[in-house]
């Protein structure tokens, strides 16, 4: 079986390497592709490939800035497939010691990487960028705002900008970046495609011994507790199997203790891949997905699913990954991050304020029948309605890049 992946880079190596980049060229004279961390390289994986069908010979570079992006990279990234490498820190020296080491032609940023150091180096090269798949809450447009006067200059180094929907594209267009250079675009999360199954799928099948599954996705500390009595909420006639996959990797601990204290029987995904667990598989209620990058994988093992940052103000992490897999999702009130595509997959995504609201909510998803069929075909109405994204990305990065800073 395969190796656990570790959760993240080591950090004390990670903030040396973005301190001081390496001056060795990875990928030079090409497309320079950044995501902050593992949602946002999952995009930049989409659009690093579409730029490779469209150009094989084109130079694509990768980089992501926290220990867990970083640690996805290489898991994800042979060094000969593809370059990668940490992102900077953003200080004027380190920008351009990597600056100098790729001499990239054209800069692709995911979602709301608006670093002022690198916007304004990028300009004074000449280079391009494109902010692909750009989003903006409310909350960070007030932010910029109120700060206008010190990001005037690096805003205007926004060449292009995709939004993800028409609120973003306002959004953007408020804090001053000119309503000409900002598209509506699309999400690129529409055209990932479903992740191959885990590959501790079939021992995870054979732990929840044909119990409905419900996967607690992304859940942060505060929400444990809540993920934890829903699953009991649930307990009844037709045993629940849960699989917890806490957000940081130190809560991965305490979920397990958490779990253990509820009275659950608990496998952490980390021993699979020692052999079997040490609990014989009828003993075992839940599974706590203490890796990172398996997620959107094992969304696919779900019968429903609870998603984390809604529950605390956090706003709501990936809701597209669930739903891709064809899991019916409950959300919690905290959803400003996500909730343009809540209302565009109404039918598939349902709405809870607590413990009790989200059992009652999950229950009849969890079962088959008309109401779980429903779901599961709203969902995939959303996918089918929403591609094209990426494509759209890739084309107008190699536009860009093929007009250079003309463009």
């Amino acid at each position: 079986m395969t190796a656990a992946l570790p959760a993240e880079a080591p950090l004390f190596p990670l903030v040396v390497a973005r301190l001081l980049p390496d001056r060795t060229g990875r990928a030079p004279g090409g497309v320079w592709v950044q995501g902050v961390s593992v949602g946002e390289v999952e995009v930049a994986l989409t659009l690093a490939e579409g730029l490779s069908r469209e150009r094989p010979a084109l130079p694509v570079l990768l980089t992501s800035t926290t220990p867990a992006g970083v640690g996805l990279l290489s898991r994800r990234l042979a060094p000969a497939a593809r370059p990668w490498r940490p992102f900077p820190l953003d200080l004027p020296f380190a920008v351009r010691r990597l600056f100098d080491a790729e001499s990239p032609r054209l800069l692709v940023l995911v979602e709301t990487e608006l670093w002022p150091a690198l916007l304004r180096e990028a300009r004074r090269r000449g280079v391009p960028v494109l902010l692909a798949n750009a989003r903006l809450s409310a909350r960070s447009a007030a932010r910029y705002r109120r700060a206008s006067s010190f990001f005037a200059g690096p805003l205007s180094a926004l060449t292009r900008v995709l939004a993800r929907t028409s609120s973003d594209a306002e959004r953007f267009a408020a804090i001053g970046v000119p309503p000409a250079r900002v598209t509506v675009s699309g999400d690129l999360k529409f055209d990932r495609p479903a992740p191959a199954p885990p590959p501790f799928a079939a021992t995870a099948r054979a732990l929840a011994a044909g119990r409905r599954v419900l996967v607690a996705g992304s859940v942060a500390a505060g929400e444990i507790p809540l993920a934890l009595d829903v699953t009991r909420r649930l307990a009844g006639p037709e045993p629940l199997f849960l699989v917890l996959a806490p957000r940081r990797p130190d809560d991965f601990d305490a979920a397990v203790r958490l779990a253990r204290e509820a009275g659950l029987r608990v496998v952490r995904r980390s021993a699979l891949d020692a052999g079997a667990p040490a609990e014989p598989a009828a003993s075992a209620d839940a599974l706590v997905l203490d890796t990172v990058g398996e997620l959107a994988a094992t969304y696919g093992l779900a019968d429903a699913a609870l998603l984390g940052g809604t529950f605390v103000p956090k706003g709501g992490h990936n809701v597209l990954e669930p739903l891709r897999a064809g899991a019916p999702v409950v959300v919690g009130p905290s959803v400003e991050n996500i909730r343009e595509t809540i209302d565009a997959a109404r039918g598939a995504v349902f709405r809870a304020s607590d413990a009790a609201s989200a059992a009652a909510a999950l229950a009849p998803l969890l079962a088959p029948g008309a109401a779980r069929e429903g779901a599961v075909a709203a969902a995939a109405a959303l996918f089918s309605s929403g591609a094209g994204a990426a494509a759209r990305a890739v084309r107008a990065a190699l536009d860009l890049l093929d007009g250079g800073a003309a463009a």
